[in-house]
């Protein structure tokens, strides 16, 4: 790196590829993008222009942008290109040393002296080659789904917040990447909205900012459904899940017994058969949710009237079933329910065959997931994982004590945002849908990442305030 020329731009672009390429090598060690069942839905979003009941209509067109039906690596290099520009821009956001080194009267990002710059590439990649051996950032980074931007989101979110010097390039992209984050998935949405209070308390002057990705998202979200589906809604159809989520529970067969009496009810026939796992009530084909004659859009005018029941009637056992699945899906952290090539075969193979050239569809067949291997490794890295979590935990527990005790608002709002943002997270997925291992470990492993950016500084010595003058 140290014989890198020319602008501290490009310089920049250099180290974000390279980061970029490091977060993906476990797809490159596959021999190819890391996919999941869901993938397919995504790619018919982009491909044939549909809209999918469950699934905001982001992703898949952004894929759409990408793989122009030839391969999927192109869209895995974008994604892995996002990724690392704002773990870059946060390090260099969070670092205290970097941050004094601005050029507060110039408007273009990098401006720093070559040293301190040099300085930030190498550390830069250290953190990214430590990242992909002891998290699973690389491995989400690696799949082609919107996990990876649950972590993301909160990082757009902070970077906006505490940057007000960011030049207008630079500001337009976080803001960008931030809606598209939130937008892509529906649980992001509760994640932005958790951590905003923590910038209220910490940073106010800065919240009409940090709240813009959020506005974005919302406002893609209503103007999408509204042209796919002419509703103007955030999830037109998010009853369906949380009726899958509440009969799991115990919830909705009292109330099914209560009302049939007394309604004709569609589920009313399906009462004492209903699946007491959410995923099989919802998946399951010859399940009441697609034998429903307009299916699980038909479903969700009566599924939003049962789940209102079910809350009424039971109010704290529902809470109570709310408290107890956040808290499994809090602790559900590993990898392996990604890595499996399970309904590959029927979903994305399908879709690579009809649309994609014969190589493309090559390369899928010989890849490490598709050959059931990939699964191999996650007992070696959920180990690693679990012993740099608690680590990380460790030493984010100690700087935020300390960052609170300096009065650093810089540092205990990221350390604030992460911990808001993981209980969030958990709330987001376990709660409102079930609890699975991949939805945690997603956003899990910021709590290693937060000790390997954090400035030398707040291990000792003066406070950064001291040195650095940051507004808001």
């Amino acid at each position: 790196m140290a014989g890198w020329s020319g602008s501290s731009e490009v310089r920049a672009a250099r180290v974000i590829l390279l980061g970029a390429l490091i977060l993906m090598w476990p797809a490159i060690w596959n021999g190819y993008p890391i996919l999941y069942s869901d993938t397919n839905a995504f790619m018919v979003q982009g491909i044939l222009n549909f809209f999918v009941w469950d699934k905001p209509f982001i992703y898949g067109p952004w894929m759409n942008l990408f793989h122009w039906q030839y391969s999927l690596w192109p869209v895995l290099l974008a994604q892995a290109l996002i990724v690392s520009s704002i773990l870059w821009l946060t390090l260099v956001s969070v670092n205290a040393s970097a941050r004094s080194l601005l050029t507060s009267s110039q408007s273009k990002l990098f401006q720093f002296e070559k040293t301190h710059l040099r300085q930030a590439d190498t550390r830069f990649v250290v953190v990214c080659l430590l990242l992909s051996v002891f998290t699973a950032a690389p491995w989400f980074t690696s799949l082609l789904m919107p996990d990876i931007f649950a972590p993301i989101t909160v990082l757009c979110i902070y970077i906006l917040t505490i940057r007000p010097d960011l030049g207008w390039r630079t500001r337009l992209w976080v803001l960008l990447v931030g809606t598209f984050a939130i937008a892509s998935h529906l649980s992001h949405l509760v994640i932005a909205a958790a951590v905003l209070p923590v910038v209220a308390c910490i940073k106010f002057g800065r919240l009409k900012v940090a709240v813009l990705p959020l506005v974005f998202a919302l406002g893609a979200l209503i103007a999408t459904n509204l042209y796919g589906f002419q509703k103007f809604a955030i999830s037109p159809f998010g009853s369906v899940f949380l009726l899958a989520r509440l009969e799991a529970d115990g919830h909705i067969k009292p109330i099914l017994d209560r009302l049939c009496t007394k309604q004709n009810l569609y589920l009313c026939e399906w009462k004492d058969r209903l699946a007491p796992d959410s995923d099989d009530f919802l998946w399951d084909g010859a399940g009441p949710v697609w034998k429903h004659p307009g299916g699980p859009i038909g479903l969700s005018p009566e599924a939003s009237e049962l789940v209102r029941a079910a809350v009424l009637a039971n109010p704290l056992g529902v809470v109570q079933s709310l408290v107890k699945n956040t808290w499994t899906e809090l602790l559900m952290i590993g990898l392996g329910d990604t890595l499996h090539p399970d309904h590959l075969d029927l979903s994305v193979r399908a879709r690579l065959q009809t649309y994609f050239p014969q190589a493309e569809l090559e390369r899928y067949r010989q890849s490490r997931q598709v050959q059931g291997t990939l699964t191999q490794s996650a007992a070696f890295f959920n180990t690693l994982g679990w012993v740099s979590l608690i680590a990380g935990l460790v030493v984010c527990l100690y700087a935020g004590y300390l960052a609170l005790r300096r009065a650093e608002r810089t540092i205990s709002l990221l350390i604030g945002m992460v911990f808001v943002a993981l209980l969030a997270n958990a709330f987001a997925t376990g709660a409102l849908s079930k609890p699975h291992y991949r939805y945690q470990t997603r956003i899990a492993w910021l709590l290693v990442f937060v000790p390997l950016i954090l400035p030398y500084r707040i291990r000792g010595c003066a406070p950064l305030s001291k040195t650095v003058n940051h507004s808001g």
